[in-house]
């Protein structure tokens, strides 16, 4: 190997050795709070949960890769969700490797056909991760932005307004990457549109997976990481890194994470620097912005590989404080998947991170870092920046290998289902339990102190591919949420959800007075009924790969009205009122010139 190719090939084989390591010793496991549920899934729990796979007639069973699986490429597939024609229904975008990307128009009823071609919007050569539609330019209408599955700049194309979209990468401003020679070092995981600087046009972040993170661990001795004072290693790696300052092989290729500034017509420019954001020491997934400190500016999440996830508060937009120690998060030992909302129901942000699991009998060997199978973590906010970790608690450790995440109310009955998607494989002789992980449904029967029981069998999903982003939506716009899973080299798969009828409220948003974001991204929305109040948040991007609609979607049960909708603009201190009104609709609610 020439001295030349040391500094690329290394990451890579340095991952590929610890995740063999892992999967053969994930085959003996164990639950902190309990065995783990058999993978048979005999004892199959009751659930009023009705959901139907309708892939086929839905105009969707089309293979996302014939690429061979690695360890690398197989983390990828990706899903964007948003009314792309302005028609009121929900559009679909698919990534895809060494396939042309789809652009999945819905009649109105859940069918859907493929526009890409037409529209211009393939994706870059060499395959496509994650993307987002947003107004980039701030002209009205949606725009798309896709990050490359390998080494290839990010791709922007701005909408003609006629559902074509004119490629303006070269001028965007992502088009300065730099190149890394090797597709498998490229892993750009996550694309994240938010006015994080409240100036009204949406700014860009993308996530970089940083293979020198791993890298950096092959000069570490067997002995040179200390377990934690309870034998188990709980993050030793981050503390061997930060203490030696995340060190970097002077050829090794440069992280592409950035957080770029809009301009307010679509022109971006990096500013990760200036923000103070340390993503060369991140193996970045996931990245989501929300307001978890209280003071009215959106703060910035990530997730990452080998206990690199972060919490960063947003100081005014002009910069971004490391607050992850004091905030008591981020002790997930590989955060993929990141869904921020209220778990708990007492209007605080919570924050659920999707991890490796479940949870092994012995930790990884040292001198491999400790790459660690601790499961998932379930974050309870304070409402001022810190977090309990509660995942036990609400019995949401143990959910395979997993990537993408939703919270929803699938039953429109008030409380809403937790769904993760997951799985794991290097080959196609791979044995592993990962390799068929089965989708994780979990239900709650309404109290917050009792744990979350698995449903997803009884509920009808059975799907045991490789799943990666995941979003909850409403496909045939019939009032209830139905969800979608992007597949790593096989078929997405949609469901429709056919459980009994409940009441509903759809909440839209529209701020005239921003020009790029219009949608209200950052607002927080209260929805009051006889019942009770139900707090959510507009909060960009998805869990894993994914982007979200931009609406707030809330199960009344047997409720046949609201009493009240607030809606807490970005930036503002009082909320905007929306009096009683009948449910079962779309509420489109306008920010008023004089309001708050």
């Amino acid at each position: 190997m020439s001295g030349s190719n040391v500094g690329r090939v290394a990451p890579a084989l340095a991952f590929a050795a610890i995740v063999a390591t892992l999967v053969a010793v994930r085959l003996t496991r164990h639950d902190a709070a309990g065995p783990a549920e058999p993978r048979d899934r005999s004892a199959v729990a009751m659930t009023k949960l009705r959901l139907v796979d309708v892939t086929e007639r839905a105009g969707l069973a089309e293979p996302h890769s014939h690429a061979d699986l690695t360890g690398e490429s197989a983390m990828t597939a990706g899903a964007a969700v948003a009314d792309v024609d302005g028609d009121g229904d929900l559009d679909v975008y698919l990534t895809r490797v060494g396939l042309p990307n789809r652009l999945l128009v819905n009649d109105g009823n859940g069918a859907f056909v493929d526009r890409a071609a037409a529209a211009g919007v393939e994706g870059p050569a060499g395959g496509s991760s994650a993307a987002a539609f947003g107004d980039i330019d701030g002209d009205g209408d949606l725009d798309l932005i896709v990050t490359p599955a390998g080494d290839a700049s990010p791709a922007v194309y701005l909408s003609n307004g006629d559902g074509t979209f004119a490629d303006a990468t070269a001028t965007s401003g992502l088009a300065d990457l730099p190149a890394l020679g090797d597709a498998a070092l490229a892993q750009a995981h996550g694309v994240t549109l938010s006015d994080f600087d409240r100036d009204g046009d949406l700014d860009v972040l993308m996530t970089h997976w940083d293979a020198q993170v791993p890298a950096a661990l092959a000069d570490a001795g067997a002995n040179d990481i200390e377990p934690d004072a309870d034998g188990r290693t709980v993050c030793p790696r981050a503390r061997w890194l930060a203490a030696r300052g995340f060190p970097r092989a002077a050829d090794a290729p440069a992280n592409r994470a950035r957080l770029y500034r809009n301009d307010g017509a679509g022109r971006l420019s990096d500013a990760t620097a200036d923000l103070g954001l340390p993503f060369a020491q991140i193996m970045g997934f996931t990245g989501r912005f929300a307001d978890v400190d209280g003071d009215g500016w959106d703060d910035l999440l990530v997730t990452g590989d080998f206990c690199t996830s972060r919490v960063f508060r947003n100081v005014e937009g002009q910069r971004f404080e490391d607050i992850t120690e004091a905030s008591r998060a981020a002790t997930d030992e590989n955060g993929m998947g990141s869904v921020l909302t209220d778990l708990n129901g007492d209007g605080i942000i919570d924050w659920f991170v999707t991890g490796i699991g479940p949870v092994v009998d012995a930790p990884a060997p040292l001198q491999l870092g400790g790459f660690g199978s601790s499961g998932n973590r379930a974050y309870l906010g304070g409402g001022d920046g810190t977090f309990r970790d509660a995942t036990d608690e609400l019995g949401l450790r143990n959910g395979g290998w997993g990537w993408g995440a939703a919270f929803a109310d699938f039953a429109n009955d008030g409380v809403p289902e937790l769904v993760m998607t997951n799985g794991y494989s290097i080959g196609a002789d791979d044995t592993a339990e990962s390799a068929d992980d089965p989708i994780v449904v979990w239900e709650r029967d309404g109290s917050s102190t009792r744990p979350a029981r698995e449903v997803a069998r009884a509920a009808g999903i059975r799907d045991t591919g490789l799943g990666r982003a995941l979003v909850a939506f409403d496909a045939d716009d019939d009032g209830d949420l139905d969800l979608l899973v992007a597949n790593f080299g096989a078929e997405p798969v949609l469901y429709r959800n056919d459980t009994e009828a409940a009441h509903w409220l759809k909440v839209r948003l529209d701020d005239p007075a921003a020009a790029g974001n219009r949608s209200g991204l950052g607002a927080r929305v209260r929805v009051i009924t006889a019942s009770g109040a139900t707090t959510r948040w507009l909060i960009a991007g998805g869990s894993y790969e994914s982007q979200e609609p931009a609406e707030v979607h809330v199960g009344l049960g047997v409720q046949e009205r609201f009493d009240e909708i607030e809606v807490t603009w970005p930036g503002a201190t009082e909320p905007q009122i929306v009096r009683a009104g009948a449910a079962d609709r779309t509420i489109v609610v306008t920010r008023t010139p004089s309001g708050p």
